[in-house]
């Protein structure tokens, strides 16, 4: 028993002498900072240090690599999107349709208007030109809420919270800009393209940064229904004009004055409605008259991963939920399907709590310690699954391009991980291209709060962030087993 002991007391004394180095970095961060944090060298499989590991947390877009590893996993590299206009080839007759035809959309979340119009004039070239009946637009291959629990409800009008329908064209998403008025000094012109069918109204006051702050002013928006907004507040005189991204929160109707429009212009009659259909129809053997195919799974990851896009994210979400339960996919089974995908490859998540597939949503809860455990069959099965590519690359692509913490030459090509950013969290997952070999960590900031403390001024995070990465570059691997 005594040699016992003085064997692990003699073991573990390289642990503690690291312990207190790494913790001592802990004082870089504001004081109520939620810190987590995990380092392992993967193939000696060692834990070179940690801290709190086991603590769930917030993991805002780290969550992107459970649903990247599960579509790879389950869906496989030759997945693609199917969106259809179906009906019976016997019903085409003297150029028209007779009766009903299905536009059964299937949550693509990179179909394209353009799409929409190629689809169409496809259509009229099977001899096509009038549809005696109605249009349907079918959205049953997702069900249950657009957005996961847990979002902030002023965020849903925004782009990135674009709501994960079965419905989606152009992302979900209609892009205009903000700019000086030329004709009244102290009002803001708003611009959206005429070709969007949205209705965005506008009171926007030009203030100086004095009387913005003085205020209490800022833009914002208000959601209507049918797609209507009404943007509002102040904005500071700028040289370019303000960009905004208005999230489509009405898929349906959006999509339904799109395609409205591309049958006029491609040519084709309706003597009915576009108009919703939430029927399953297993009853009635529709073919498939006309198709348009997504990228590759692979393209998609990594526009999911390297830009970190919330929509390829959630709806891949629930296609897994779909796919896996045979069924119509939402936020529910999305999660429960990721998880048993994950544990069919030895990975248990355990108590984590998966609202969605993007991080969006506060309900999320993941811990360090999990995410190395799927970190770590990532990297060592990256010949079959090849997911590390996805990943941003610091100083040179994604969302780590432009990292302040990472832009000092000693990191630049060294670090690729995934980024996990909102109000309060700040996350990265990934590799270190370390002297002593490859290092996987994950590092969770929760409760991160700090005044700005001046242009000139680094924030306290991006010098934790430096004297981590320093350390883990120059760490060795004989720690802790």
């Amino acid at each position: 028993m005594t040699r016992y002991f003085l064997c692990f007391i003699v073991f573990l004394l390289p642990f503690n002498l690291s312990a207190e180095q790494w913790s001592a970095l802990h004082s870089l961060l504001p004081k109520g900072t939620q810190l987590s944090y995990i380092v392992t060298d993967p193939l000696k499989k060692r834990v070179i240090t940690q801290s709190q590991q086991e603590i769930l947390r917030t993991p805002a877009s780290m969550q992107k690599l459970l649903t990247a590893a599960a579509a790879k996993l389950y869906l496989g590299d030759d997945f693609r999107y199917q969106t259809t206009i179906e009906g019976q080839k016997s019903r085409i007759s003297r150029r028209s349709y007779q009766g009903d035809l299905t536009f059964r959309f299937v949550g693509d979340p990179t179909l394209l208007r353009a799409d929409i119009s190629t689809m169409l004039n496809s259509l009229k070239r099977l001899n096509i030109k009038q549809i005696n009946g109605d249009l349907l637009l079918n959205e049953t291959h997702f069900n249950g809420y657009q957005w996961s629990n847990g979002q902030a409800w002023n965020d849903l009008g925004v782009c990135y919270t674009a709501p994960s329908s079965a419905i989606v064209i152009n992302k979900n998403c209609v892009l205009g800009n903000l700019s000086l008025s030329k004709s009244d000094a102290e009002k803001a012109t708003l611009y959206i393209p005429s070709y969007e069918p949205v209705d965005i109204s506008s009171d926007v006051s030009v203030v100086t940064a004095q009387q913005r702050e003085e205020q209490f002013c800022d833009l914002e928006v208000t959601r209507n229904s049918q797609n209507r907004y009404h943007l509002w507040g102040c904005m500071v005189p700028r040289n370019r004009a303000f960009p905004l991204a208005f999230a489509v929160n009405d898929p349906f109707e959006y999509a339904q004055q799109i395609i409205s429009d591309e049958l006029q212009k491609a040519g084709i009659k309706i003597s009915g409605q576009v108009k919703l259909d939430n029927s399953n129809k297993k009853d009635i053997k529709e073919q498939i008259l006309v198709s348009h195919h997504s990228p590759a799974l692979s393209e998609m990851l990594r526009t999911m991963m390297k830009e970190s896009d919330n929509l390829i994210a959630d709806s891949l979400f629930k296609t897994l939920g779909a796919a896996y339960f045979n069924t119509s996919g939402n936020f529910r089974n999305g999660g429960q399907a990721l998880k048993l995908i994950l544990l069919e490859h030895g990975i248990d998540l355990e108590n984590a709590y998966l609202a969605d597939g993007s991080g969006l949503s506060r309900h999320n809860l993941m811990s360090a310690e999990l995410f190395m455990s799927v970190l770590n069959y990532v990297y060592l099965n990256d010949n079959k699954l090849n997911l590390l590519s996805t990943f941003s690359v610091a100083g040179i692509d994604g969302t780590l391009q432009y990292h302040q913490a990472l832009r000092r030459d000693l990191f630049k090509s060294k670090i690729i991980a995934k980024t996990g950013s909102m109000k309060g969290v700040t996350n990265l997952l990934g590799i270190v291209k370390s002297l002593q070999g490859d290092r996987l960590f994950v590092l969770i900031l929760n409760g991160y709060n700090t005044e700005s403390s001046g242009k000139n001024k680094t924030e306290p995070k991006y010098h934790f962030e430096q004297a981590f990465f320093e350390k883990m570059m120059s760490s060795t691997s004989a720690v802790t087993k």
